[in-house]
């Protein structure tokens, strides 16, 4: 990754606004409209090319993709980070709609996640939440996307997809004449807030998803970009946690997902860590694929529970 003793480098946090004809293309592919793959990639290379160098026009020095390749069918998408793994991961079917999945409360000794609908800030500022202006949720009252449920085990099937996003990248850099870029993929722990018929325990899922993932990572490294991992779920978790745990308790839960992070890079060439990013709904790290000599990637949760590389 880039250095420098004379300036701090700027970049940034990863998604950006899709163009409108993006946005079209990708809400006719979802509704199941006729629709041409390679018409598609075309565009979508295009829009990438165009957002780096705009990236490099105001003075970023690590740009990112924008997350082009997670789709979004309408301007504002909160989840595009996320479900786009549900279509690059095996073994997941669809089940109940986002808000209809049952509530699951926590118990004495037994710390789990509830569902969406039940998490306890939608209890707290329900009138921001039913607000379809207030900027918290994209849902309008609506049952909400249907979330997957393994119901096998879990391999990674994006091959195509993030050699894509690759080429994309790739050809955006050398256009904009800019020799480092990010690329973002999800954190096994973010992944894997799914329903589960086939592990016999969440740990158990969360470590399937960091070794299907793995692949994922070890593309955009090799490839010789930065890897930003995204795992909002460590932050995002507090509140999906009903009644409120314990600090010990949920810093317990989140070291869990630190640990899948250490399991997704196994087998790999030693990364580095190069930075951490968290504010109250993401937490993020990115890594290079530069070894630090006697140094092994190492994981703490601070008290607020969120996870960082050291």
């Amino acid at each position: 990754m880039k250095q420098s003793g004379a300036r701090i480098f700027t970049t940034q946090a990863g998604s950006l606004p899709r163009p409108d004809h993006l946005i079209e293309l990708n809400h006719a592919r979802q509704a199941g409209e006729p629709f041409d793959e390679r018409a598609y990639q075309e565009r979508l290379g295009a829009a990438v090319v165009e957002v780096v160098r705009r990236q490099q026009r105001v003075g970023i020095d690590v740009p990112g993709d924008g997350e082009f390749g997670k789709a979004m069918g309408q301007r504002i998408n909160y989840g595009a980070w996320w479900s786009y793994s549900f279509q690059r991961l095996g073994g997941l079917e669809l089940g109940m709609e986002l808000y209809r999945i049952p509530a699951q409360r926590s118990e004495p000794g037994r710390v789990r996640l509830t569902s969406f609908s039940d998490r306890r800030d939608r209890g707290r500022f329900a009138a921001a939440y039913a607000d379809p202006d207030s900027g918290v949720s994209t849902n309008r009252g609506g049952p909400g996307m249907r979330l997957p449920v393994c119901r096998g085990p879990i391999v990674y099937t994006g091959q195509e997809a993030i050699r894509a996003d690759i080429a994309h990248m790739k050809a955006a850099l050398a256009a904009a004449g800019v020799d480092e870029g990010f690329m973002t993929s999800i954190a096994p722990g973010s992944a894997s807030r799914i329903g589960n018929e086939h592990y016999r325990t969440e740990e158990e899922l969360i470590f399937a998803c960091a070794e299907a993932m793995r692949e994922e990572y070890r593309a955009i490294l090799e490839a010789g970009f930065v890897l930003q991992l995204d795992d909002p779920a460590i932050a995002e978790n507090w509140d999906m946690i009903n009644p409120e745990p314990s600090v010990e308790e949920y810093r317990k839960l989140s070291m869990i997902a630190c640990a899948s992070i250490s399991a997704g890079e196994a087998g790999m060439a030693p990364m580095s860590p190069t930075s951490r990013c968290a504010t109250s709904s993401t937490s993020c790290s990115r890594w290079t694929a530069r070894p630090i000599p006697s140094r092994r990637a190492m994981f703490a949760t601070s008290t607020s529970g969120k996870c960082g590389a050291t």
